[in-house]
C-alpha cells in the first residue's frame, strides 16, 4: 500500500525519526514536496505574468526583476509605487499559478505519504505562497481533499504568506494545533529555516529543489525520498 514505485526506502537515520517523532501533524510545502509547479511555471514564470499585465498599462517604473527580487519584492513595489495595479498584477500572477498548478505533475509517492500521514492520525496541512485557488483547486483536481486539513496560501495581496513562517503558524492555527507539534517537510532550506525559526520541526525532502549538501545541517535532518519519509511516519 505505502510502496513508491521507483524509490525504495533507506534506512531512517535516528535523526530523522527523532525529528518525525515528535510531530503530530505534517505540514507539507506544496512545491517540491506535493507538485512539481516550479517546472510547470517555467523560468521567471510568476514574474513573468506580473510584467505582461504591466506591460499592457500605461508606463511607469517597474520594479526589478532579478534572482535576488522575487515575485514578493514586484507586488509589494506596485502596492506601494503603483496601487492602481496592485489588485489586477496580483489576479495576473494568480491565473499564472492556476493554469501552472493544475498541470504540475504530482510528486512520486505523494498519495502513499498522504495515507500515511492519514493512517498514523497526522493531519496534515499544505503550505505554499502560491495563490490559495491554485493550491485548492489542484488539490480537488486530484482528488486529495480529504487528506488536507487545512491550506495556508496567499489570499489576494496578503504579502505575509511568502514569510514561510508565517504561512506554517496559520495552518498550525487552522488545525487546531500549536506549530511546535507539526513537522514542516520541504525542498529549500530557506524555508525549513523559516519554519523552524517559527517554533516547527523542520524536515529536509530530496524532492528536485535544492541537494541534500544545501538542506542538511544538524537542526535540519534530511530524507532522501519520500519514501524513506512514509517509512519514518510509520515507525514514529
Amino acid at each position: 500500500m505505502y510502496e513508491v514505485e521507483g524509490q525504495p526506502a533507506r534506512r531512517v537515520r535516528p535523526h530523522v525519526a527523532h525529528a518525525v517523532a515528535q510531530a503530530q501533524h505534517v505540514l507539507l510545502d506544496f512545491d517540491g514536496v506535493m507538485f512539481d509547479v516550479e517546472t510547470a511555471l517555467g523560468r521567471w514564470g510568476r514574474e513573468n505574468a506580473v510584467r505582461e499585465y504591466l506591460d499592457s498599462r500605461p508606463y511607469f517604473p517597474r520594479p526589478i526583476v532579478l534572482g535576488a527580487f522575487g515575485v514578493d519584492h514586484m507586488l509589494g513595489y506596485i502596492a506601494e509605487n503603483k496601487p492602481d495595479y496592485a489588485d489586477e498584477s496580483e489576479k495576473a500572477l494568480s491565473r499564472r499559478e492556476l493554469d501552472s498548478a493544475l498541470t504540475a505533475v504530482p510528486a512520486p509517492g505523494l498519495r502513499q505519504l498522504l495515507a500515511a500521514c492519514a493512517d498514523t492520525k497526522r493531519k496534515v496541512g499544505v503550505i505554499s505562497d502560491l495563490s490559495e485557488d491554485a493550491v485548492a483547486a489542484t488539490v480537488r483536481a486530484h482528488s486529495l481533499e480529504l487528506h488536507v486539513g487545512t491550506i495556508s496560501a496567499r489570499r489576494g495581496l496578503d504579502l505575509a504568506v511568502f514569510d514561510t513562517g508565517h504561512a506554517a503558524e496559520r495552518a498550525a492555527d487552522q488545525l487546531g494545533a500549536p506549530v511546535s507539534s507539526c513537522l514542516f517537510v520541504g525542498g529549500r532550506w530557506a524555508r525549513i529555516r523559516a519554519a523552524q525559526e517559527a517554533g516547527a520541526v523542520g524536515l529536509g525532502c530530496e524532492c528536485g529543489r535544492e541537494p541534500r549538501k544545501y538542506l542538511a545541517t544538524p537542526q535540519v535532518p534530511v530524507v532522501q525520498n519520500h519514501a524513506t519519509l512514509i517509512q519514518a511516519l510509520l515507525a514514529a
